[in-house]
């Protein structure tokens, strides 16, 4: 990007800084190289963000969509947040800077203790002395371990767990492509329990019968499942940072966002390891996979302090 402004620099080592956590960032710099540009014609010599320039700059984009606003404050908030790290005196933008947009909906990461929670509870579901709480806990339990869609482990069949080679066939799934999803021993051990359970009860055992099966013996319908799930996260009060109910299919968001954290704590390369994620979850594109990633506060100011050295020096170089 062209870092003729006067805080080019340091935009540069922002997206450098993101983009080893994973991140593709195309949208951000253009975004950032806008304001850069914006800075150069008004304030040629800024050493630092004001509420002046952030406002000024927001005055010139009024041709926007509100949606867009949203994403350049964000962009410019998380710029902020950087170079706050390096001097206090930057001002941090309010997201109140820009009109209100329609709400988005955040997704729920889920903790261990959360999960083990409501699995918990999955294993008290009435009827008594049916298969219905080891049907639910197994099928959260397999949602924790592993990111596949809830569509996709709802259609699995007996012959699709592959427990001699520790693999999960995924048949069909979306944009109509297959995969193979590796397992652990104790998640493959899990599974083939509960087929083993499954089978005292009589159901169907063809290779191409369904995996997980209501108490009639069908293929678990998904909006069935939604709505016992919706009664158990209730019950234990979970709620998301908008005070919704979550959703199964922020299983799959914490799946990757735990993924990310684990391999920057191993000292890692995530942008390395970014495409066996994505295949992993079935993406076409890193892209997609981006939206799953969802860093905590804490890894990221972690990654702003490892990162700290270099751009202290490369702040001193510039004045």
């Amino acid at each position: 990007m062209n870092t003729a402004g006067p805080l080019g620099s340091f935009i540069k080592q922002h997206l450098e800084l993101r983009r080893s956590l994973g991140f593709i960032l195309h949208n951000a710099e253009y975004a950032l190289a806008d304001f850069d540009r914006y800075l150069a014609r008004s304030f040629p010599n800024t050493k630092a963000v004001t509420r002046t320039m952030i406002t000024g700059y927001l005055q010139t984009l009024s041709c926007l969509d509100v949606t867009t606003l949203h994403d350049r404050i964000i962009h410019l908030r998380q710029f902020c947040r950087f170079l706050f790290q390096l001097d206090p005196e930057n001002y941090i933008p309010e997201r109140n800077l820009v009109p209100p947009a329609h709400p988005t909906r955040h997704p729920h990461i889920y903790t261990e203790e959360e999960t083990k929670k409501v699995i918990g509870a999955a294993l008290t579901l009435p009827p008594p002395d049916s298969l219905r709480p080891d049907t639910y806990a197994t099928l959260l339990s397999l949602l924790w371990v592993s990111g596949i869609r809830i569509g996709e482990a709802l259609r699995l069949n007996l012959e699709d767990v592959d427990a001699e080679r520790g693999v999960l066939h995924i048949r069909q799934s979306k944009f109509y492509k297959s995969r193979l999803v590796p397992l652990s021993s104790s998640s493959i051990l899990a599974l083939e329990e509960y087929r083993e359970r499954r089978s005292t009860y009589g159901h169907d055992e063809r290779s191409e019968a369904s995996f997980f099966v209501n108490e009639r013996g069908k293929r678990c319908n998904y909006s069935t499942v939604r709505s016992t799930f919706r009664f158990l996260s209730r019950q234990l009060g979970l709620k998301t940072i908008q005070g919704r109910d979550p959703r199964l299919h922020d299983f799959r968001h914490t799946f990757a966002t735990r993924y990310l954290n684990r391999i920057y704590h191993a000292g890692k390369n995530p942008g390395a390891a970014l495409p066996l994620l994505a295949t992993y979850l079935g993406h076409a594109n890193i892209t997609n996979t981006q939206t799953y990633l969802h860093p905590s506060f804490s890894l990221l100011e972690k990654s702003g302090q490892s990162f700290h050295g270099y751009a202290r020096g490369g702040a001193h170089e510039g004045k």
